[in-house]
């Protein structure tokens, strides 16, 4: 029978639940407001918005799964967990390191599609390489997690006979996987300065949304101390005890990258905020007029509202040129420069 440990009593048990829930609040407000961002501007959701929204569900599963085993005596010596716990922590762990990996890849793809869609040329068949080369290592690492042993159930049951594979390639093929996974991060974060060069953007805005788009390099530094920690898999150490920072860095990889590619979409909320600050309004006038010695109020200043009219006038039209591009080129480019993201409906 299953025995749960008080968690209070489990200092790297509490830590690795604290950051562990804190990182799936934080990103699902990302994607909260990527949905709302798009949704807000009558935009549809598209194929990245599906991965990203079920590499968080996969993360959330990942999580769930390490809680659960934190009641087990996760984060204790090895020797403190009960006998009896060890076959559901076996599986739980496996269940938390699938799921960690699946979000790993599901975050970057859905980058990866948004870059598809505004990509041609060489670097659209450079991202699709990339997709492929994500697929088949971390596929391949999720599938470790449970064929890494003969028989399979000796994964998570060490109390069945069998064998497992030598630590040295287990530990091998994870830096593999890592190393794809990294270089994956800085390829699809540096491609945007190359794609944004031939919209028919201001320069500012360009280098707006080419950081915006390039959050995900934070995401390969992640995937890099994360890689740092995998040998504590197979060394031979206690895992239970000593593993509180590869489970934490396993699931700040997805989360950090699903935050990256919710940032670019997620700018038109600021934009609009800065819009309506700016967008002269009646209170603004209001508390500009003055009021006589007699009582009575001044008037408005004439060319003051013609100015705010004009004012007005001009983001209206910024609005509307936004939303009336036709097949992905802006209505005021001269025939021969391409819309902004925003206006192809991809941000």
């Amino acid at each position: 029978m299953v025995v749960y440990l008080d968690v209070s009593t489990n200092p790297n048990g509490v830590v690795i639940v604290a950051v562990l829930w804190f990182l799936i609040a934080f990103s699902g407000l990302f994607i909260g407001l990527r949905a709302h961002s798009k949704l807000s501007r009558s935009r549809q959701l598209w194929w990245d918005d599906v991965s990203i929204f079920f590499s968080w569900v996969l993360l959330l599963l990942s999580a769930s799964a390490t809680t659960a085993n934190v009641r087990l005596g996760f984060g204790r010596p090895i020797r403190e967990v009960p006998f009896e716990n060890l076959v559901l922590f076996g599986i739980q762990s496996n269940i938390s390191g699938f799921a960690s990996v699946l979000a790993v890849l599901f975050s970057k793809t859905s980058f990866a599609l948004t870059l598809l869609r505004l990509a041609d040329g060489w670097m659209k068949w450079f991202i699709i390489g990339l997709l492929v080369l994500l697929n088949i290592t971390h596929y391949f690492g999720a599938l470790m997690f449970w064929v890494s042993c003969n028989p399979p159930a000796k994964t998570w049951n060490p109390t069945i006979r069998g064998e497992c594979w030598p630590s040295s390639v287990s530990v091998s093929a994870s830096l593999f996987v890592g190393a794809c996974s990294a270089f994956c991060d800085f390829a699809l974060a540096l491609l945007p300065w190359r794609l944004l060069l031939r919209f028919n953007m201001y320069n500012k805005e360009k280098i707006g949304v080419a950081i915006a788009m390039s959050m995900g390099i934070f995401a390969g530094i992640s995937c890099i101390v994360k890689m740092t920690n995998i040998p504590l898999l197979y060394d031979g150490r206690d895992f239970s005890y000593n593993a509180l920072p590869l489970v934490i860095w396993g699931l700040v990889e997805p989360s950090v990258t699903i935050m990256a590619a919710s940032l670019p979409v997620m700018r038109h909320l600021f934009i609009s905020r800065r819009e309506d600050r700016d967008r002269p309004g009646t209170a603004a006038t209001a508390s500009s007029s003055s009021s006589s010695p007699s009582g009575n109020t001044s008037t408005t200043n004439p060319a003051r509202d013609s100015i705010g009219g004009s004012r007005e006038s001009r983001l209206a039209a910024i609005r509307a040129n936004r939303h009336n591009a036709v097949d992905g080129i802006n209505p005021n480019c001269d025939g021969n420069g391409v819309a902004s993201p925003s206006d192809k409906g991809v941000l």
